[in-house]
C-alpha cells in the first residue's frame, strides 16, 4: 500500500471515530488513580427503578459518596479512590439494600446489582453474594499488584516496580543493565524507554524516559507506601497515553479512622548466601532494608494522615577481574616465529626479545587493579499524605515524597553479581536526589459530572563524580578500562510541573469522560563525555630497536605495548558539554461507554498528543540542514476501540477485544545530543600512532592532548589538530513521526467456582520507530 493510500485510510478511520464518538459515544469512566461502581437497581419483578439513591462509603475513613440511577435503572460512580467499600440502595416505598464489602482496584470497575422489595415494617437487606469478579465493562489487558502481592511476595531489593514482571508479556529489556534488578522493563517486546509510570495519576519519568530516580536506586517509593499498582499493556482508554509500551499506575496508601502503624527490617548476608558464580569466593556482601509507616485520623471521618520512611543500606563489594578473568594479569610466553608478550631469550645475545622483565614488571603493576573492592549504595524514602473531605462533594489529598541515594563506587554497581572488568578508578559516586509534591482535588461538580484535578511539581537532581582524573585507558584483551570513567562526571538537573484534569459525565446508557493535561520540564544537562582523553593500547608494530610504531616491524601485543609505552590510539572531545533540553507535552482526550445491552458494552475513544521544545539552544549547520531541529509531530491522533460481552450471571463469561494506536514522547536526551552535536561546537579527535602523519603529534602517555577546564565550561581544540578533526552530527530526518505502536487484543475472562480469576487472551503487536 502506498504511503497516500495510508493515509487516506487512517484519516477515514479518524473521520469514522469522530463521528460515532459525536453520535454517542466511548470508555470507563476513572484515569490512572482512580477505580470505578457501577451497576443496578431494579424490583423484585425486575423492572429498572428510577431515582434510586445510591450511597457508597469508603470502609476505612467513613467517607461517603453519593449517586442515583437513572431511568434505566442504573448507577455509576466514578473516579473513585481504590479501597475497600460498602453500598446502600434506597428508594421511596422500598426496602433498603447494603451490599457486601467490595473493593475498587486502581484502572478497575466494580459491578453491584440491587434488588429492592416492597417496604415493610422496618425491615432491611443486605446482599449476601459478593459482586462477580469479573468485569464487565471494556477495559484494558492488564494486570493488577495489590497490597497483598507488594508486601508478602519475596523481593530483593523491595523494589516495586520489579513485580511487573508477574504480568504478562513483562520481560527485563535486554538493552538495559545486566543486573537482575535493575535496567528497564519491556512490555510486549517494546523497549524499555516506550513505558510510562504513573504516581497517583501524575507523571512520574524523567529525563532519561525512565522511572524517577532511574534505575541506579533500589526504588524512590517505598514498598510500605504503595497500595497497589495496574500493569496496563494494553490499555484501550484514551486518559493514558504517552507510552508506546506499557502505562504502570501506582496508588499511594493513606490514612484511615484507626491509627496504625508498621516497622520492617530485612537483612540479606553473605554468610547465608551461596558463592557467586564465576567469583570462586564469597564476598563480604550485606543489604539492611528498615523503616516503617504511621497512619490514621486528625478528624474522624474528616481529615487523615500517613507517613513513612524507608533507609536501605547495601554493602556490595566488586571484584575486578582482568578479562582472563583472573585478578592478576599473566603474560603470556610466546616464541620468536608467534611472538606474545614476552620470549625466553639468551642474556648473552641481548636484543629485542629481552624485555621479559619489563613485561612482567608492568603486569604486576596493573595486577594491583585487580581485586575485590568496597562498593556501597546508601540512600532512604520520606513519604507524608493528607486527604481531607473538605465538603461531601469535595474531597483534597496532598502528598510529598522525598528519596536520596549516595554511595562509593556506586555509579557501576549491579548487585546480581559483583564481577567487573573496569578498575576502580573507573567507577565514582553518584548522588540522586528526587522530590515530589502533588495537590489532587476530587470533586462532585453536579450528581452527573464528576472533576479530578491533579497538580504535581516534582525535581529530579543527579551529579556523578569521577573517582580519579587521570586520563582513560584502555588494554584491550587485558582490561575493559582505568583512569577517569568516559561518562562521568556528569549532572542532570530536572524540574517539572504536570497539570492534569479528567472530566466523568454521565447519562442514559453513555458514560461521558473527557480531559487532556500539560507538562512543563526544565531540564540541565552536562556531559562532558571523553574531556578528559582515553588512550587505547593495542596490537602494534614496532622499530625492534627504537620502538617506534612502524607497519611490518616486531608486532606488540597490548600488554606487551603497555610495557613500552606504545599506545596504538588517542580520542578526545572538545565542544560544550552543557545543554538544556527544555520541553513542554499536551494532551487530551474524549471516549465513552456505551452499554449497549445489559451484556454489551463498546467502547470508543480518540486521544491527541504533542510534544514541543525549545528551540533557544538548537542551531542549525548550513551544511547539514536537518541539523539544529527538533521534530514538530502534530498529527499524533490515537484511536481507541473496545468491546466487552458477558456470558452468564453468577460467574460471567467475559469476551473483550480492542484495538488502539499509541504514541511515546522523545526523551530529552535525545534533544540534549541534537543540542551539542549540531557539527559546529563538537568535534572529535581521533589519532593513530601507527599512521607516521598522526605519530608526529601523538601525546605522550600519560598527557592529555589538550587540558579541557574542570566544570561546565566549553573546551576547544588547539589550531594544530583542526586537520585531524572530525564532527558528529545528531539529527532527526525531515520527515521523522513519533514511534507508535499499534495494537490488536482478544481476551477471555471469568472466574471458577471457588472464586479465583483466570484469563486467556491473544495480543499482535506492531511498533513503528
Amino acid at each position: 500500500m502506498s504511503g497516500g493510500n495510508r493515509h487516506t485510510v487512517f484519516s477515514s478511520l479518524i473521520s469514522v471515530l469522530l463521528t460515532l464518538i459525536l453520535v454517542g459515544g466511548v470508555l470507563r469512566a476513572q484515569d490512572a488513580s482512580t477505580g470505578a461502581l457501577r451497576g443496578t437497581v431494579v424490583d423484585a419483578q425486575g423492572v429498572a427503578i428510577t431515582a434510586a439513591d445510591v450511597i457508597v462509603i469508603r470502609l476505612d475513613t467513613g467517607i461517603r459518596f453519593h449517586g442515583a440511577t437513572g431511568s434505566d435503572g442504573r448507577f455509576k460512580l466514578d473516579l473513585l479512590p481504590p479501597g475497600e467499600y460498602s453500598a446502600r440502595a434506597e428508594a421511596e416505598g422500598m426496602l433498603p439494600q447494603n451490599s457486601p464489602p467490595v473493593r475498587v482496584e486502581v484502572g478497575g470497575t466494580t459491578e453491584l446489582a440491587f434488588k429492592l422489595a416492597v417496604a415493610g415494617a422496618k425491615e432491611m437487606l443486605t446482599v449476601s453474594d459478593a459482586p462477580a469478579l469479573v468485569e464487565t465493562q471494556p477495559s484494558a489487558v492488564s494486570a493488577l499488584l495489590d497490597e497483598r502481592a507488594i508486601g508478602n511476595l519475596p523481593l530483593l531489593g523491595r523494589r516495586y516496580t520489579d513485580l511487573s514482571l508477574l504480568a504478562p508479556g513483562v520481560t527485563q529489556d535486554p538493552r538495559g543493565l545486566t543486573s537482575s534488578s535493575n535496567g528497564d522493563l519491556a512490555f510486549g517486546g517494546i523497549r524499555g524507554y516506550q513505558s510510562s509510570y504513573l504516581v497517583d495519576g501524575a507523571d512520574n519519568n524523567r529525563f532519561f524516559a525512565q522511572a524517577r530516580g532511574r534505575y541506579r536506586a533500589p526504588y524512590q517509593f517505598s514498598n510500605e507506601v504503595v497500595k497497589e499498582f495496574r500493569v496496563s499493556s494494553n490499555t484501550y482508554g484514551a486518559e493514558l497515553g504517552r507510552a508506546g509500551g506499557a502505562v504502570v499506575n501506582v496508588v499511594t496508601k493513606s490514612g484511615s479512622n484507626h491509627w496504625h502503624g508498621t516497622g520492617f527490617y530485612f537483612l540479606r548476608d553473605s554468610l547465608l548466601a551461596a558463592t557467586p558464580p564465576f567469583v570462586g569466593f564469597k564476598t563480604n556482601d550485606q543489604q539492611h532494608q528498615f523503616g516503617g509507616t504511621l497512619g490514621g485520623p486528625i478528624k474522624r471521618n474528616k481529615i487523615f494522615l500517613f507517613a513513612g520512611y524507608d533507609q536501605h543500606i547495601f554493602h556490595s563489594p566488586a571484584v575486578v577481574q582482568f578479562n582472563s578473568g583472573s585478578t592478576v594479569v599473566e603474560p603470556q610466553l610466546g616464541t620468536p616465529s608467534h611472538p606474545l608478550d614476552y620470549e625466553i631469550c639468551d642474556p648473552a645475545i641481548g636484543g629485542q626479545a629481552c624485555d621479559q622483565s619489563l613485561v612482567f614488571t608492568s603486569a604486576a603493576q596493573l595486577s594491583t587493579l585487580g581485586g575485590t573492592f568496597p562498593g556501597t549504595m546508601l540512600g532512604n524514602s520520606g513519604f507524608v499524605k493528607l486527604d481531607y473531605s473538605l465538603t461531601p462533594k469535595h474531597f483534597l489529598t496532598a502528598r510529598v515524597n522525598t528519596s536520596r541515594y549516595y554511595g562509593t563506587n556506586n555509579v557501576f554497581f549491579d548487585p546480581s553479581s559483583p564481577i567487573t572488568n573496569f578498575a576502580m578508578s573507573s567507577n565514582g559516586e553518584e548522588d540522586v536526589k528526587t522530590e515530589s509534591a502533588s495537590l489532587a482535588l476530587l470533586s462532585g461538580l453536579t450528581p452527573k459530572l464528576t472533576s479530578h484535578l491533579r497538580v504535581q511539581f516534582s525535581r529530579d537532581l543527579q551529579q556523578s563524580f569521577a573517582n580519579s582524573e587521570d586520563v582513560r585507558t584502555r588494554i584491550y584483551n587485558v582490561i575493559e578500562s582505568f583512569g577517569q570513567s568516559s561518562i562521568l562526571p556528569r549532572q542532570t538537573r530536572e524540574h517539572r510541573l504536570h497539570l492534569v484534569e479528567t472530566l466523568s459525565l454521565t447519562g442514559g446508557r453513555h458514560d461521558w469522560k473527557f480531559g487532556g493535561d500539560a507538562m512543563f520540564s526544565w531540564d540541565y544537562n552536562y556531559f562532558p563525555s571523553l574531556f578528559g582523553g582515553e588512550y587505547l593500547y593495542d596490537n602494534v608494530s614496532v622499530d625492534p630497536f627504537t620502538f617506534v610504531p612502524e607497519h611490518g616491524g616486531l608486532p606488540l601485543t597490548p600488554l606487551r605495548a603497555w610495557a613500552h609505552d606504545v599506545p596504538r590510539y588517542y580520542l578526545q572531545s572538545f565542544g560544550n558539554p552543557v545543554s538544556h533540553p527544555n520541553s513542554n507535552d499536551y494532551s487530551a482526550f474524549v471516549q465513552d461507554t456505551i452499554r449497549v445491552t445489559g451484556r454489551l458494552a463498546v467502547s470508543l475513544g480518540l486521544r491527541y498528543d504533542m510534544q514541543t521544545f525549545n528551540s533557544k539552544d538548537l542551531v542549525n549547520n548550513p551544511l547539514w540542514p536537518a541539523s539544529g531541529k527538533m521534530p514538530a509531530d502534530k498529527n499524533n491522533f490515537s484511536p481507541r476501540v473496545g468491546f466487552a460481552y458477558s456470558i452468564g450471571d453468577q460467574r460471567p463469561l467475559v469476551m473483550r477485544g480492542g484495538f488502539g494506536i499509541f504514541y511515546t514522547r522523545l526523551p530529552q536526551i535525545y534533544e540534549s545530543s541534537v543540542i551539542n552535536n549540531n557539527g559546529l561546537g563538537g568535534t572529535f579527535l581521533f589519532l593513530d600512532n601507527a599512521d607516521t602523519t598522526e605519530h608526529q603529534i601523538f601525546p605522550t602517555y600519560p598527557n592529555v592532548m589538550v587540558a579541557c577546564p574542570r566544570g561546565p565550561a566549553a573546551c576547544a581544540p588547539t589550531d594544530v589538530l583542526k586537520p585531524y578533526l572530525t564532527s558528529d552530527v545528531s539529527a532527526f530526518a525531515p520527515n521523522f513521526i513519533l514511534p507508535k505502536s499499534i495494537r490488536e487484543v482478544s481476551a477471555l475472562n471469568g472466574s471458577s467456582p471457588i472464586g479465583s480469576r483466570w484469563e486467556c487472551r491473544t495480543c499482535m503487536c506492531t511498533a513503528k520507530i
